[in-house]
């Protein structure tokens, strides 16, 4: 497999599933929580069917139409906070009611969105949601340049950030304008999508109303306590949004080959992936720098970082139930997103409550990545 086509497999996901990447590493999907298989939709998009087994929560109301007034009480309620984060969580929630008349325009995601911008403590988190919710569907040149300006100067040492640049700029066909992005996104100090951060702000705004038994009982997920239930509401909704940023670096970087500078920037920007919270784009990371470097220190490392994510990836598969399940730990998850954004610290700090090792044993290898299907 040539090299450019090696960073086309490694920047490219299908919703999920699992990616094969090269190297031997089966990449995970977005969330650790749908790796384990807590989901198999978003939960806002729609809502978990109804066990054949159990009858619905009353003969008046079944099970989707329970779920979905649920969540229309949580909106209407954070829907009358004023901070920035509540308007946000709202905004992302009401995604489902897009198209429905019977919903006011006042609890529809533009209108939420554009007072958690106004919102005097709006952040990144909100600008970066802004650009996600602005490239969704079929959307053209996104995100829009007054977007990105109010992202950029929110977020300004973060790579992420200048992705979006590179996209929009790849998008309208401005080259200079890409390549400049590029440049900024390796001189920036870090990497963050975001999806920690905005895991936990959905979380503790879906604690604005108690989660009882029935709306338990119509998740259809058997066992999950009521704080498991929010966060696979609330990491359902923060894996969804798109990230065409990813599909933008890896086209420009297939130019590497034949540009120095385009490699070393490319490179650059794989490492602050690989070193990110955020377990996704951490994978990406180290895929990208495993197709972009020569054998050597720089290869072999990226090897042995790409074989611990893989152990610690396995690990918390081992303890799905558990998350979903068992409060306190659920508790501990969410405690370390709160305390830094990073998934990768809410996964080592569940493996290690439980009593996991967090480094694989030294004949350990991930298992080779199953045959692709056959068109």
């Amino acid at each position: 497999m040539g090299r450019q086509q090696v960073i086309k497999l490694t920047l490219k996901r299908a919703s999920y599933t699992a990616r094969l990447l090269p190297q031997g590493f089966t990449a995970m999907p977005r969330c650790t929580l749908l790796l384990i298989a807590l989901l198999a939709a978003p939960a806002f998009a729609q809502p978990f069917a109804p066990d054949a087994g159990n009858p619905p929560p009353s003969p008046e109301m079944p099970p989707a139409q329970v779920l979905a007034q649920f969540h229309h009480d949580e909106i209407n309620l954070l829907a009358l906070r004023g901070d920035a984060h509540s308007l946000l969580a709202a905004a992302l929630m009401a995604q489902a009611d897009a198209g429905d008349p019977t919903r006011p325009k006042v609890l529809q995601t533009p209108a939420l969105l554009a007072r958690a911008q106004k919102a005097t403590d709006a952040d990144a988190l909100v600008w970066w949601v802004t650009a996600a919710l602005d490239c969704g569907g079929k959307a053209k040149s996104c995100p829009r340049e007054e977007i990105l300006t109010q992202l950029e100067k929110a977020d300004p040492a973060n790579a992420a950030a200048w992705l979006w640049a590179l996209h929009r700029a790849q998008q309208t066909g401005a080259t200079a304008t890409a390549r400049a992005a590029l440049t900024s996104a390796a001189q920036a100090t870090q990497f963050d999508d975001h999806f920690g951060a905005l895991t936990a702000v959905l979380y503790d705004a879906a604690g604005i109303l108690p989660v009882e038994e029935n709306i338990l009982r119509a998740s259809n997920q058997p066992g999950v306590s009521p704080s498991g239930f929010k966060l696979t509401y609330s990491a359902g909704i923060a894996v969804a949004l798109p990230h065409p940023y990813l599909d933008a670096l890896g086209v420009i970087c297939r130019k590497s080959p034949d540009d120095a500078g385009i490699a070393a920037d490319c490179i650059a920007v794989a490492q602050k992936m690989s070193d990110c919270g955020s377990l996704f784009a951490r994978n990406a990371g180290l895929q990208l720098l495993l197709a972009l470097t020569p054998p050597g220190a720089t290869h072999e490392a990226a090897s042995a970082q790409a074989r611990t994510l893989a152990w610690r990836m396995r690990g918390i598969g081992g303890v799905a139930d558990r998350l979903a399940n068992d409060s306190r730990v659920t508790g501990i998850y969410v405690q370390n997103l709160r305390a830094g954004g990073r998934e990768s610290d809410a996964v080592d700090a569940v493996l290690h409550s439980q009593n996991l090792p967090l480094e694989p044993p030294a004949d350990w290898q991930p298992p080779a990545p199953e045959s692709p299907a056959q068109p």
